[in-house]
């Protein structure tokens, strides 16, 4: 519109909503100022293969829009042979939303290793603690490199 006449946006918006036309908004994401409370080591190092079921396992929170509103899927894929055997679906992501999804694992073997990004729900305290007391080694990747 600017290219072919001079317009307020104001303007544009009245009409838009005198016509009910709705265009889906970009939310500005904050930075948070607070420290994480646990960080651990890559081990995982980008070595995405596997030759045993339960070894190897990655999470991840995927942001999924849903008409006017949000949902996030957490979930948990096996790099063995990219099965997804947790998730859970939510309206808001908290700790106790990838808990759930954590609670939903099967039995694991020893020496099972669970990456993540280093995202404020990984890095909680209560998650440390719960992957702690399911015998799971974590892994993180560096910041920015998920």
């Amino acid at each position: 519109l600017k290219k072919e006449m001079r317009i307020n946006h104001k303007t544009v918006q009245r009409i838009m909503q005198k016509n009910q036309w709705q265009c889906r908004v970009k939310v500005k994401k904050r930075k948070k100022n607070g420290q994480p409370y646990a960080v651990v080591d890559n081990i995982l190092n980008r070595n995405f293969q596997s030759d045993h079921p339960l070894e190897k396992l990655v999470t991840d929170i995927t942001y999924l829009p849903y008409g006017q509103k949000q949902l996030y899927l957490s979930s948990i894929l096996d790099v063995y042979n990219g099965e997804v055997i947790a998730f859970t679906i939510g309206d808001k992501q908290d700790t106790d939303f990838v808990l759930n999804t954590l609670d939903q694992l099967p039995t694991l073997p020893q020496n099972c290793v669970l990456h993540s990004d280093q995202g404020s729900v990984y890095t909680s305290y209560e998650y440390q603690k719960a992957v702690k007391t399911k015998g799971i080694t974590m892994s993180m990747s560096r910041k920015g490199t998920p």
